[in-house]
């Protein structure tokens, strides 16, 4: 398998040295604003700010990576980042746009259109795009969706930077079922995926499902789950299942910060809050994916072994 030197760099920057990922999402914006406007009863950019300030400042050494997004306190936050943590950005705009003429569809946007220009500049390591997905929105939103995720692959090719997308499921009530079929659009090769980040496959341990049900839908590729919000007790049992079937850890946010927001008025509280209470849920969450698969394990790659580092221009 051949991959080019800023490909390979970014799997390894963010990974461990088992090549499991243990990464921290603090890329939310308008569900951290709902959070903070609840506890305070207004909010603004600053009290944003303020947390993911704290949030990098006692945690970000404890993780392989983090995701940041680029609106909020970038990139003077980013001095707050761990030497040894990886740093993602995301690429989208907070929420979605809907059309008028399918009101219930979901359409996914660029915060920036240079991304991944400033991405590369600044020397980051991965991209990272969330689009929604519903097998019953229009065809015009399937192809805004499926266009915007290629083009942003193609630069992340041209720019050779780690691409990692976020699926986001709606409108359904067969979910494992939906979130299969939606990660299998998009591992074609056109979309130039490195890694997906997707929604729990398992919930539970009763389930039809195995390892291969899922690689044969990434293409063989690693993919990582996401919290949706849980309370750490909760996910670190859900993520200990879905490493059980090739999961390659986690990037989950909330699930090990979401409680700090209750202190967002007095930093000295939010610090011992996440020194303890948040170091306890990362410890938490690592012990429950130790059966991580290392990326390079992955049928995609099929052992480190098998990976030649070319250049990019052939």
């Amino acid at each position: 398998m051949k991959m080019t030197p800023g490909k390979y760099r970014g799997f390894t920057k963010i990974s461990n040295e088992l090549g499991q990922f243990q990464m921290l999402a603090l890329d939310q914006r308008s569900s951290l604003e709902k959070m903070i406007k609840d506890v305070k009863g207004s909010v603004d950019a600053n009290d944003l700010v303020t947390v993911k300030k704290a949030i990098l400042k006692n945690l970000s050494d404890k993780v392989t990576a983090v995701l940041v997004d680029g609106e909020y306190g970038f990139p003077e936050n980013l001095k707050y980042v761990s030497r040894n943590a990886g740093i993602i950005l995301s690429a989208e705009k907070s929420g979605y746009l809907i059309d008028e003429n399918h009101p219930n569809d979901r359409l996914s946007s660029l915060y920036s259109n240079e991304v991944v220009e400033i991405a590369k500049k600044m020397g980051l390591d991965a991209i990272k795009l969330l689009v929604y997905w519903s097998e019953k929105s229009s065809e015009s939103t399937k192809l805004h969706q499926m266009k915007l995720v290629e083009e942003l692959g193609t630069k992340c090719a041209n720019q050779d930077i780690l691409y990692i997308l976020e699926i986001l499921t709606y409108d359904t009530k067969e979910r494992s079922d939906t979130i299969l079929k939606a990660v299998k659009v998009f591992s074609e090769e056109k979309y130039k995926i490195d890694l997906f980040k997707i929604e729990p496959i398992l919930s539970d341990s009763e389930s039809y499902l195995n390892r291969d049900d899922i690689y044969k839908a990434t293409n063989g590729k690693p993919w990582v789950v996401l919290s949706e919000g849980m309370d750490a007790e909760k996910f670190a049992k859900v993520l200990n299942l879905n490493c059980q079937i090739g999961a390659s850890g986690f990037l989950a946010g909330r699930a090990i910060w979401k409680k700090v927001v209750l202190s967002v008025e007095d930093p000295e509280r939010m610090d011992l809050h996440l020194k303890n209470t948040g170091a306890y849920n990362l410890t938490l969450l690592k012990e429950n994916s130790k059966k991580a698969v290392p990326f390079f394990e992955v049928p995609y790659f099929g052992g480190i072994e098998n990976i030649d580092i070319i250049s990019q221009n052939i």
